[in-house]
């Protein structure tokens, strides 16, 4: 048989199976809907629509029109996915309901008792902001702050983002005036993984896609490009729809999700709209939330500004608006509506909800125009409201073309901005090459790019990075590597008097146009490592200030295995550093089924020394975690000992882990690795063997070798490795590798100390997802100064990885 005839034998038998659970509701269509959205699709060039409609509790309609990419026949169906941007907001504010109704939190709980560190520009703000303020755009916070780090998304985590708010100046009196944002969501995420100790997206997922029934639904922008059914971006450029190739790369990244990050199709919505008009109460039957959340959901907070319709839009004209939480609520032809938007490059979408007519209307489009989508919900509205019929395609598309031709009109007008080649550099080009910081977007590096042109790269933003063509005098256009982010920026520097640089500032081509980047002031950074030369150095600068000390330390990034050794073979007493390799033999041998980690064990303070077997204990006061010592005579579990052993470097716990696993058993291990030079022949406080100098002894590079392997899941095995990493990063000693690292970088460490001897090693987890190993060894040196020698180490090989 004909493969297209097989092919489209299979799609009706599917599309049969789909409308018979709906054919009843055939007859509450408008009349004429496919043809009037397909004629939508083609007077505003859009390529494809995902449309559903929902009545009483049942879906009337769910189904795609046209293409889902330019220039290929795949059609949109209703489980192509589409981005839906800002109506992922509605999910967030849908969640934090499910935990008020819980009993978790309150809507009035101030923020900052779930998220200490944040804060904003004004204590008083900061200190009263509430959960339910962080969804209703009124924090005083200019409008759309901070996006240009959302869209493009810049390499920072959630809480990297938010932690720069403090430094945004409040526009507005707080709870005064409506100004919308993206960024407050992000902290709302922060708070639902704070309360139910899973991420926003797993709480997303697992609590609400999967309960609805939003079987094709992503939380993760990220996973978009990966699935087999994708609507593709498309916006009008040059007075041509296109597509936007860049749109996966360049429009939001995963810290946004909880703004805009929720990717769904025609029939996911609708299911959406259903639970929401049911007070709760999901297609299959379950319930999500009470009636109560419904009414706190859709409440009003915030009123906001009403517009004037023109003539030929009349019957869309509002008479009250308001944000209410996740979701936008006004009047349409005297009903109550509750809906909202999402826009992102490419994409737009709107959903429509009438509670007292149980109706709800989703439209989701892959060409920015909103037009297209409100013709079709009006158009759907009117049918059920029995409403005078209305031509929504010309008003719309009125709408449209006087907008395109104020744009040519301007366009027209302009000037071309030509350069004038009197106007010289100042400098040779190589001298405004560098590293540059800026206070909100961080490092910037300009290199030389042959004879004419140079090359701007923002570390954190590499969306805006791109070619500078010298223009005139100390003026360089940017030509962007991403086409989209082209949006007429020069970069100018400004001069000392001796002719050095003091500072480089974007401005727009024209004096009226803004410009994202025109708030940064990129100022030269000599404190910046570019390499390991200028990495070595400055960390000898650091560590001639202890001429007496003994250093020896390792780094190693562990994606590109670049490696940083300094004494790294020389010996050195381990102290607790040799707790991390006893560890992994206790995993080791769990796994080969000699013990489970849930097992028993009976706690004990007697042990042999290993020089004449003669018996010793420890002291409590020695130890710096006394609970075990209750605990003699008792039963705990291994992995109790193992997580006490690491976190709080219990020395009872130590030996009483190496006298069960063996110390011989311990070196067998690391050697098979290739850590030949680690030696744990012994417990602690065998003061007979520390007589006779039979130590537990490692080197950086051993060390560097064990913390590779578990920061690459290859020791034991990945579920084994996993474990420990999460044993390491409940480490309560901090003071030396993460002691001066920025919040939001993670580190799974474990230190050692005894008199003069002081050490820490770990995995540094950046927030960007990198990470690399560091160990960290001194002698001859007491605690204070060891800490800061070593932290200032740590800062400095964290600054040359993430200045890359």
């Amino acid at each position: 048989m004909n493969k297209w005839i097989t092919y489209g034998l299979l799609s009706l038998v599917c599309s049969l199976h789909w409308w018979m659970p709906v054919m009843g509701q055939e007859a509450d269509l408008p009349p004429g809907l496919d043809t009037y959205i397909e004629q939508v699709l083609a007077e505003f060039d859009v390529p494809g629509v995902g449309v559903g409609i929902v009545k009483d509790g049942k879906v009337v309609l769910a189904k795609g029109y046209g293409v889902k990419k330019l220039g290929s026949p795949d059609p949109v169906d209703e489980h192509t996915l589409f981005s839906i941007a800002s109506n992922s907001k509605a999910f967030t504010a849908t969640a934090l309901a499910m935990l008020v109704e819980e009993g978790k939190l309150k809507w009035e709980d101030r923020v900052t008792e779930y998220l200490p560190w944040f804060a904003l520009s004004d204590d008083y703000v900061t200190q009263h902001l509430t959960v339910r303020d962080l969804l209703v755009h009124h924090s005083g916070l200019p409008a759309y702050a901070n996006d240009m780090l959302l869209f493009p998304p810049a390499n920072l985590s959630r809480k990297e983002l938010l932690l720069k708010l403090k430094d945004v100046p409040l526009e507005y009196d707080f709870r005064s005036v409506y100004a919308y944002d993206n960024i407050l969501y992000l902290a709302a995420g922060e708070v639902i993984e704070a309360v139910s100790g899973i991420s926003w997206e797993d709480f997303v997922k697992e609590r609400i896609f999967d309960k609805v029934g939003m079987a094709n639904s992503i939380d993760r922008f990220s996973t978009l490009r990966q699935q087999p059914n994708v609507a593709y971006s498309h916006a009008r450029r040059n007075g041509e729809v296109k597509v936007i190739e860049h749109f996966f790369d360049s429009n939001i990244g995963d810290p946004g999700n909880p703004a805009g990050g929720i990717a769904a199709s025609a029939v996911d919505m609708a299911k959406w709209l259903i639970t929401h008009l049911d007070s709760g109460r999901t297609p299959e039957k379950g319930r999500l939330f009470t009636p109560k959340v419904t009414e706190e959901l859709w409440k009003i907070v915030r009123p906001m500004p009403v517009s004037k319709e023109p003539e030929w839009l009349k019957p869309a004209q509002k008479h009250f608006y308001g944000y209410a939480l996740g979701f936008r609520t006004y009047d349409y032809r005297g009903e109550q509506v509750v809906g909202h938007g999402g826009a992102l490059t490419g994409f737009v979408s709107q959903i429509a909800m009438l509670p007292d007519r149980r109706l709800g209307v989703v439209v989701l489009t892959n060409q920015s125009i909103s037009g297209a989508y409100w013709a079709i919900i009006h158009r759907i509205l009117d049918h059920y409201l029995k409403a005078e019929p209305f031509d929504w395609i010309a008003g719309y598309k009125k709408d449209v073309d006087r907008s395109l031709a104020r744009q040519d009109s301007s366009r027209r007008r302009l000037k071309p901005i030509l350069p004038d080649s009197t106007l010289k550099r100042s400098l040779p080009l190589a001298a405004y090459t560098g590293t540059y910081q800026d206070e909100f977007i961080g490092r910037a590096v300009i290199t030389q790019l042959g004879d004419t042109a140079l090359r701007l790269d923002l570390v954190k933003s590499p969306q805006y990075s791109g070619r500078l063509s010298h223009f005139h005098g100390d003026l360089f256009r940017l030509v962007a590597d991403n086409p989209e982010r082209d949006g007429g920026a020069f970069l100018t520097f400004l001069l000392n008097a001796d002719k050095s640089i003091r500072e480089a500032r974007f401005v727009s081509e024209r004096s009226d146009d803004g410009h994202s980047l025109t708030r940064l002031v990129l100022r030269p950074d000599k404190d910046a490592i570019l390499d390991t030369v200028a990495l070595n150095a400055r960390i000898k600068q650091t560590l001639d200030k202890y001429p007496e000390g003994r250093f020896a330390y390792a780094f190693m990034d562990v994606a590109t295995g670049e490696r940083v050794l300094y004494n790294e073979k020389e010996a050195f007493h381990a102290a607790s550093t040799m707790k991390t390799p006893v560890m992994i033999e206790a995993f080791k041998q769990a796994t080969q089924g000699k013990f489970a980690l849930t097992d028993s064990i009976t706690v004990y303070n007697e042990f042999k020394s290993i020089v004449d077997r003669s018996r010793y204990s420890l002291s409590p006061e020695d130890d710096s975690e006394q609970a075990l010592y209750t605990e003699v005579g008792k039963k705990v579990t291994w992995y109790d000992l193992l997580y006490r052993m690491i976190t709080e470097s219990s020395n009872l716990a130590t030996n009483i882990v190496i006298d069960q696993v063996g110390a011989k058993n311990v070196m067998k291990t690391m050697k098979a690795i290739g850590a030949n030079d680690i030696q744990v022949l012994r417990g602690v406080e065998d003061d007979k063997a520390y007589e006779k100098g039979l130590n537990n002894t490692t080197t950086a590079y051993d060390l560097m070798l064990v913390f590779e392997q578990l920061a690459k899941g290859s020791i034991v095995n990945e579920e084994a490795c996993e474990q420990m990493v999460k044993i390491l990063m409940d480490q309560h000693f901090r003071g030396t590798i993460p002691a001066k690292l920025p919040d939001g970088v993670k580190v799974a460490n474990k230190t050692g100390s005894i008199t003069k001897i002081y050490h820490d090693s770990g995995i540094v987890y950046l927030p960007d997802g990198r990470k690399y190993v560091l160990v960290l060894l001194s002698g001859n040196l007491g605690e204070t100064e060891s800490k800061a020698a070593l932290s200032g180490v740590s800062r400095l090989f964290y600054d040359y990885v993430a200045g890359r």
